[in-house]
């Protein structure tokens, strides 16, 4: 099928872990990737900067322990959630790990699986929450019902995905990065990115009541 750019895409899809992701970016093995923007991507790769989930990456919702909503509920600003005294359950060189870091707030970095978080917060030892994205958290919540969506915060950032090309290698992506560029420039122009996200978070953005939580913005790294 045509795309409105006059290219016909060929889409290969196939389930790989992130380490083995960058390091096939990292050789050209693969073309493109689509990842939260970051300083060190930005350098290691092409980005083609159009944001394609309007933030909501950057809108967190915390995943906590059933039963412990009552915690949360007095909580008005950062200042308040601060007193609470709660470490938020990271993985190795997140890039939330810059954001709650910058904003004085509470983490641990997991030393194995980042996946493991989900099982030991529960425990309450090491972790008492984990923070997801507007577009992770409920599909998470269902993944592990030893754990809740909490119902009156979110904390925002200025943040999100965006496509990557590979630089070098024999299927290097910077050689489409003109063609790729402009059609994610007609599609946001176009209405088609706010479209999709309509179409596939509308009803996590209802189910989640995001326009009443008590919005919390945090600062940014430099």
């Amino acid at each position: 099928m045509q795309c409105h750019s006059g290219q016909t895409p060929v889409l290969i899809s196939r389930q790989l872990p992130q380490r083995r992701i960058k390091n096939y970016m990292d050789n050209g093995i693969i073309s493109i990737y689509w990842s939260l923007e970051t300083k060190q991507s930005n350098k290691k790769y092409i980005p083609i900067e159009v944001g394609l989930t309007e933030g909501l990456i950057g809108k967190r919702v915390l995943l906590i322990k059933k039963g412990e909503q009552p915690l949360y509920n007095g909580v008005k600003n950062l200042q308040d959630f601060k007193k609470l005294n709660l470490v938020a359950g990271m993985g190795k060189a997140w890039f939330d790990v810059n954001i709650w870091e910058k904003n004085n707030l509470k983490y641990k970095e997991s030393s194995g699986n980042w996946k493991s978080i989900f099982k030991m917060i529960p425990y309450g030892r090491d972790y008492n929450y984990i923070s997801r994205g507007l577009n992770e958290v409920t599909n998470d919540a269902k993944k592990y019902p030893e754990l809740q969506i909490e119902n009156k915060l979110i904390f925002i950032y200025d943040r999100d995905f965006c496509f990557y090309l590979s630089k070098k290698g024999i299927n290097a992506g910077a050689k489409y990065q003109k063609i790729i560029d402009r059609a994610i420039k007609h599609a946001q122009k176009s209405g088609l990115i706010h479209r999709l996200v309509n179409k596939y978070w509308s009803n996590t953005l209802t189910t989640l009541n995001y326009e009443k939580r008590i919005k919390i913005h945090l600062k940014m790294p430099k």
